[in-house]
């Protein structure tokens, strides 16, 4: 009966550890699914509320108008950048 218990426990072992190795790769794309359309809403917000900014405004905060995508640009990949895992 021992030998029985032994055997079902090993054998059940790397499904259970298949399970959760899959379950944990199914949360990780969840979040960059996520991260992904959380990151582009605050884009799209600020890209809407500097082109609503006059040119005073703009050149208040040091940028133009022409300067604004390649700045969203800069930001979107420093962000992807901090959100590596093991940068801190």
């Amino acid at each position: 009966m021992t030998v029985l218990t032994s055997i079902q426990s090993s054998a059940t072992r790397p499904f259970a550890l298949r399970t959760a190795v899959r379950l944990a790769h199914l949360r990780r794309f969840i979040n960059r699914f996520f991260a992904g359309v959380i990151a582009r809403h605050e884009a799209n917000a600020v890209r809407a509320a500097l082109y609503q900014l006059d040119d005073r405004e703009l050149r208040d905060i040091g940028i133009c108008r022409g300067q604004i995508e390649s700045n969203l640009e800069d930001l979107a990949q420093t962000r992807a950048r901090l959100q590596q895992p093991g940068w801190h």
